[in-house]
């Protein structure tokens, strides 16, 4: 039916914008569901329907103007335009319809569209070799960009236009979803039919480069720097190089990095650890040797004093050969723990029985146990110093680092002069 807007909200049709929004609020608080009698209800709902598509209307300008020049109004509560809209009414919707009076989008009326594309994101696994030593990921992009023939419109230069009629050339549409009893959600998305312009035209308009679609497809390296020292889920954020859109700022490329596990080394922080084998004469005499190839190829020498006893359980801090600490002013870095592991020789290891008298003499320079020997690499040695520390001066992380790679051995600290661990 034919309904007179104005009069529904007892306004005219000279009413300010202000006058509209006061006699909506006033009129819904009156006729709100939730404040009807029982008996009352079913009628309470209809006539809170019709002043808040009436409201709808009027507090739009654009729908306003064509309802003036067109002069009648259908009746929502009868079906129509607003029949997605459920009939049950409830305390949240009495909130939102109230909260959206203090400066926010009026009921009805379409918010402003999202000012940016969505953004892309992707997943990269990088080495911790990767991470110690920086790297610059290089990816190819597809990307859709404004056509610059029609410059986003979809249409020749000349094409005569027209308002979208499903959007009513605002751009995006309006759909009511039931989220449960008595509450409902609003979304706003890009119209289809006018690909977000507003505006449509004819098929033989269209522009021949992106043929029609506003849009083309765009193919580009894209340069992802990940700095030293970079953690495991850290982001690379490259911005406004995900899709275009019309009167959109477009979005960004995100890139997570991921860090693969090491062989050699576990890390935690800015710190690493290192698992290390050394035969009982090694632990009793002392040694001198490259013990390990770190990440960025050195290879590390350690040297122990003789006479130092390396026993079960200790562990040798080599301060500053962890990993970088990402964006340090003064290129920091964190620690190196070498966990030692000692091989004890085998039950009955000797050949004869007087070996065992010979023992409190003469230790066994040699284990019956066969291992690989780490040989000196091509890179330079560097020999760094270290301290000897016991378990209860490592991070609070390290137990936790050594249950996942099967190392239950705790760590004590000896006296003495440190020895001493050199990089060649």
């Amino acid at each position: 039916m034919d309904t007179d807007l104005y009069e529904i909200l007892g306004l005219d049709s000279s009413a300010t914008a202000a006058e509209i929004k006061k006699a909506y609020r006033k009129l819904a608080l009156q006729y709100h569901p939730d404040k009807a009698a029982e008996g009352e209800r079913e009628e309470s709902e209809l006539k809170f329907k019709e002043i808040s598509s009436a409201y709808e209307i009027l507090s739009d300008e654009a729908k306003r103007d064509a309802y003036d020049n067109r002069g009648s109004y259908h009746d929502y509560s009868q079906g129509g335009h607003g029949s997605d809209t459920p009939n049950d009414y409830g305390p949240q919707d009495f909130f939102n319809f109230f909260n959206g009076m203090n400066g926010s989008v009026p009921q009805g009326q379409a918010p402003q569209r999202s000012a940016k594309t969505e953004n892309a994101e992707l997943d990269v696994q990088v080495s911790l070799e990767d991470l110690f030593k920086g790297k610059t990921i290089k990816i190819t992009s597809a990307r859709n960009i404004i056509c610059d023939k029609c410059h986003g419109t979809g249409a020749k230069s000349h094409a005569k236009t027209k308002t979208c009629s499903i959007c009513a050339g605002k751009g995006s549409v309006e759909k009511i979803v039931r989220v449960g009893p008595g509450m409902v959600s609003r979304h706003y998305s890009d119209c289809v039919n006018c690909k977000a312009t507003g505006k449509i035209f004819r098929t033989k308009d269209k522009c021949k480069k992106c043929d029609g679609n506003a849009l083309v497809e765009e193919t580009k390296i894209l340069e992802f720097v990940v700095k030293k020292g970079s953690k495991n889920g850290e982001t690379v954020v490259l911005n406004g190089e995900s899709d275009e859109a019309l009167n959109k700022k477009a979005g960004d490329v995100i890139l997570t990095v991921l860090e693969k596990p090491h062989d050699t080394f576990a890390r935690k922080g800015d710190d690493l650890f290192y698992n290390l084998k050394i035969t009982l004469t090694e632990a009793l005499c002392g040694f001198s040797k490259v013990v390990l190839k770190h990440l960025d190829g050195r290879s590390l020498k350690i040297t122990t004093p003789k006479g130092k006893v390396l026993r079960p359980g200790h562990v040798l801090k080599v301060p500053k050969e962890g990993m970088p600490i990402k964006d340090s002013y003064f290129g920091g870095r964190g620690d190196l723990y070498i966990l030692l592991d000692i091989e004890f020789p085998q039950d009955n290891w000797f050949l004869e029985k007087n070996d065992l008298d010979r023992m409190s003499d003469l230790l066994p320079e040699t284990l019956f146990s066969k291992r690989p020997k780490l040989e000196a690499v091509d890179a330079a040695t560097q020999e760094v110093d270290f301290v000897v520390i016991k378990e209860s001066e490592l991070p609070d992380i390290i137990e936790e680092e050594y249950e996942d790679h099967g190392n239950e051995q705790y760590y004590e600290q000896y006296g003495g002069s440190e020895p001493q661990c050199q990089a060649q």
